[in-house]
C-alpha cells in the first residue's frame, strides 16, 4: 500500500470530525470525551486527543488512530477504512490505479451524489406535496404504525406516479440520465432513445451504507394499486457500483452500535419490520433486501455480533426459509437461531399487537438452526419406533454436518451428542457415520460455497497482542515522547534485548520507518501498524508517557541502556529491573521508580536532581 496515500489521507482527516459526526463530543481538558459506543457507558469514557489524533476507551481497553476507529466502527479491514476516509477527504482512490472520468457513469462519487439527490427529492415530496397520492401514502404509513419520527429517521419518501419526474428533477440539479441509470434510478427505453424513472407511484425507502450514505432504493406500491400496472409489491434497486443486495442489510448503519454492545442481532425480512422494531425500542435489528439470508450477510454480521436471530413469518414460506439457513449454521462460526412467529404473523404486525416484551420472550427461547431442523424433521414421529422416518431425518442432518467447514470440530461433536440423545444411537456410531460422509464429500465437488478469504477483517482475526511491560514499555514511552531522537535509540538497542515478540515487532516497525526516511512520530507509527490491539498499546503508552515528559531524552535513555545491559549480565543483577516489572501494572509506581533512578544517576555524576 502506497505510504504517501496513507499519509495524505491522514493529514486530510480530523479524528474529532470523524468521531463527532456520529457521537456527541464534550470538551474536557485539552481534548474531548464521548460515551463509548462499544459498552454501556453511563459516564463518558471515550477520550479523544485532538493534538495526537488518537482515541482511547479505558473501560474497553481499546484505542488507536482514525484508521483503527473506522475499522472498529464499520467492521472493516484497513484497506476499506482507507477507502472510506479517502472518499470523505476527496482524495482519489481507485483500485489498481484505474482512473475514471469525473461525472461519468463509472464515477462512484457521481453515483453517490445522484443517490443522495434522489433520496432527498423523494423524502421532500412526501413531506411537502399535497396531492391525493401523497395523502394516501401518509395514510398507509399511519395504518402501519410508522410515526413521523421514524419517517424522518429512515428518510422515507414517495416517488410520484410519473414516467420522468426524477429524470426531470435530476437534469435541473445537474445529474445526467446516464448517471441516474448507473445508480439504479432510471431505465433505458426499449424503443427509441431516452430513459424513464425506475420507481413510480411507490413509497421509497433509502438503503444506506455504513458511512450513512444512500446507495440504493427500495420501493413499495400502495395498497389498492393495480398490480398489472404497478408491478411487484416490493422492488429494490439493481446491482450497481454502489449496491449489492447479497452484501447489504437494511438498517445496519443504525444498528451497528447496539449490535456491538449486545453481541446479537435480529434479522427480519422487510423495511417496515425494522422500523416497527426500532419504534418498539429494539435497536439491534436489520433486514435482508429481497433475498434470503446468505453467506456474505453472515460474514458481515460476524464482524459485529456472535449471535444472529432470524425472525421469520409464521407462514409456510417462512418455514421453508428456516430450512434454507441451516447450512449457514453448520458452515459459519456463528450462533444462528430461528424465531418463527405464531399464526402466520409478520414482525411488524406482531410487534404492533403484542409489543417488545413478547418478541424478546420468543428471542430468549429461540432454538438454534439445528434444533429447529430436528424439530421439523421429527415432528409427529417416534424416533425410536418409526425406523424409516427416523433414519431419513438422521441422514439428512448428518449430510448437512458433513458439508460443514469443520466437521471434526468441537461444535460438530456437540451436535452429535444432541443427535445421540434424540435418536438413541451412540455418539461413537454417529461419528463413524459422519466421518464416512466427510470422506465421500471430499472425493467429489460440493455445492457449499465457502466464504471469501477477505470476508472477515484481518484486524478481527489477529492473534492476541502481548502486554509491553517493564524496560520495553519505558523504551517506547521514551521514543513517543521524543520522536526526533528516536533514531538514536534504534541505533543502540538490539531487538534481541526486548522481552516479548510484540515489543520486537513494534521495534521493527520503527526501524523500517527510519530506513525509509519517514518521521518517527506517533501518528506515523500508528498508521504503519496493522493490528488494532497494537495500536491500542501504543495509544496507552502515549497517555502514560506524558508523566515523564520533563525528563531529558539522554538521561532517560542512559538509564534504559543500563537496564538492558544488566539484563544481559545474568539474573543476579536484576533487582531494579524486577522492581519495574513487578510494578508495571501500577503506572504511578513504575513512573516514580524511573524518576528515582534518573535522579540517582544524576547524583552519581555530580548533577543537581530533577
Amino acid at each position: 500500500m502506497d505510504f504517501d496515500l496513507k499519509e495524505r489521507v491522514r493529514l486530510a482527516t480530523d479524528l474529532v470530525d470523524v468521531i463527532g459526526s456520529q457521537l456527541p463530543l464534550r470538551p474536557q481538558g485539552r481534548g474531548f470525551v464521548a460515551s463509548c459506543p462499544w459498552h454501556d457507558d453511563r459516564r463518558p469514557s471515550l477520550q479523544v486527543n485532538p493534538q495526537r489524533q488518537t482515541w482511547k476507551c479505558w473501560v474497553c481497553d481499546i484505542g488507536g488512530d482514525v484508521f483503527s476507529y473506522v475499522m472498529r466502527r464499520d467492521g472493516v479491514e484497513f484497506i476499506e477504512a482507507l477507502k472510506i476516509l479517502a472518499e470523505k477527504a476527496g482524495i482519489e482512490f481507485q483500485p489498481g490505479g484505474r482512473r475514471v472520468t469525473p461525472g461519468s457513469p463509472e464515477d462512484k462519487t457521481a453515483l453517490l451524489a445522484a443517490m443522495k439527490f434522489a433520496a432527498t427529492a423523494y423524502f421532500e415530496f412526501l413531506e411537502n406535496d399535497s396531492s391525493d397520492e401523497v395523502r394516501a401514502a401518509r395514510d398507509y404509513l399511519a395504518q402501519r404504525g410508522i410515526d413521523d419520527s421514524s419517517r424522518q429517521t429512515f428518510q422515507i419518501g414517495f416517488a410520484p406516479d410519473q414516467w420522468s419526474w426524477l429524470l426531470d428533477e435530476g437534469r435541473r440539479a445537474g445529474h445526467t440520465p446516464e448517471v441516474l441509470k448507473a445508480a439504479g434510478l432510471a431505465i433505458p427505453r426499449q424503443t427509441g432513445s431516452g430513459h424513464y424513472d425506475r420507481f413510480r407511484g411507490r413509497l421509497m425507502f433509502p438503503i444506506w451504507d455504513l458511512q450513512d450514505r444512500p446507495i440504493s432504493m427500495g420501493g413499495r406500491i400502495l395498497p389498492g394499486a393495480d398490480p398489472d400496472k404497478a408491478g411487484a409489491k416490493y422492488i429494490n434497486g439493481p446491482e450497481t457500483l454502489l449496491f449489492s443486495k447479497s452484501r447489504q442489510l437494511y438498517g445496519l448503519n443504525l444498528a451497528r452500535t447496539a449490535m456491538q454492545k449486545s453481541g446479537e442481532v435480529l434479522v427480519m425480512e422487510g423495511y417496515t419490520d425494522v422500523i416497527a422494531a426500532r419504534q418498539a425500542g429494539i435497536e439491534s435489528v436489520v433486514a435482508v433486501l429481497g433475498t434470503a439470508l446468505g453467506t456474505h450477510h453472515v460474514e458481515i454480521l460476524r464482524r459485529f455480533v456472535d449471535r444472529v436471530l432470524l425472525v421469520l413469518d409464521g407462514d409456510e414460506a417462512g418455514k421453508r426459509r428456516a430450512d434454507q439457513v441451516l447450512e449457514l449454521f453448520v458452515s459459519a462460526d456463528v450462533d444462528l437461531r430461528v424465531i418463527t412467529l405464531p399464526d402466520g404473523a409478520d414482525p411488524a404486525d406482531y410487534l404492533n399487537r403484542f409489543g417488545r416484551p413478547a418478541l424478546e420472550e420468543l428471542s430468549s427461547a429461540a432454538p438454534d438452526a439445528l434444533e429447529h431442523k430436528l424439530a421439523t424433521l421429527t415432528d409427529g414421529i417416534d424416533t425410536t419406533r418409526d425406523t424409516h422416518q427416523a433414519t431419513t431425518a438422521l441422514e439428512t442432518v448428518l449430510d448437512l454436518l458433513a458439508r460443514s467447514a469443520e466437521p471434526d470440530g468441537l461444535r460438530t461433536s456437540q451436535m452429535l451428542v444432541r443427535l445421540s440423545r434424540t435418536f438413541a444411537i451412540p455418539s461413537e456410531e454417529l461419528r463413524r457415520q459422519l466421518d464416512r460422509r466427510v470422506r465421500t464429500a471430499r472425493r467429489r465437488p460440493t455445492a457449499f460455497i465457502a466464504p471469501e478469504p477477505d470476508g472477515v477483517p484481518a484486524a478481527l482475526q489477529e492473534a492476541p497482542v502481548e502486554p509491553i511491560l517493564g524496560i520495553d514499555r519505558e523504551l517506547f514511552k521514551l521514543m513517543i515522547d521524543h520522536p526526533h531522537e528516536a533514531a538514536q535509540a534504534l541505533e543502540r538497542v538490539d531487538p534481541a534485548w526486548l522481552s516479548s515478540g510484540t515489543a520486537r515487532r513494534l521495534l521493527e516497525i520503527y526501524q523500517e520507518l527510519e530506513l525509509a526516511g519517514h518521521d518517527l512520530d506517533l501518528n506515523t507509527v500508528l498508521m504503519s501498524v496493522g493490528s488494532e490491539s497494537l495500536k491500542n498499546r501504543l495509544v496507552t503508552l502515549d497517555e502514560w508517557s506524558s508523566r515523564l515528559e520533563n525528563q531529558p531524552f539522554e538521561e532517560r535513555f542512559q538509564v534504559l541502556l543500563s537496564w538492558f545491559h544488566r539484563q544481559q549480565d545474568g539474573p543476579t543483577q536484576h533487582r531494579e529491573v524486577n522492581r519495574i516489572e513487578e510494578a508495571s501494572q501500577d503506572i504511578d509506581s513504575a513512573t516514580r521508580m524511573l524518576g528515582e533512578l534518573i535522579a540517582a544517576r544524576r547524583m552519581q555524576h555530580g548533577l543537581r536532581p530533577g
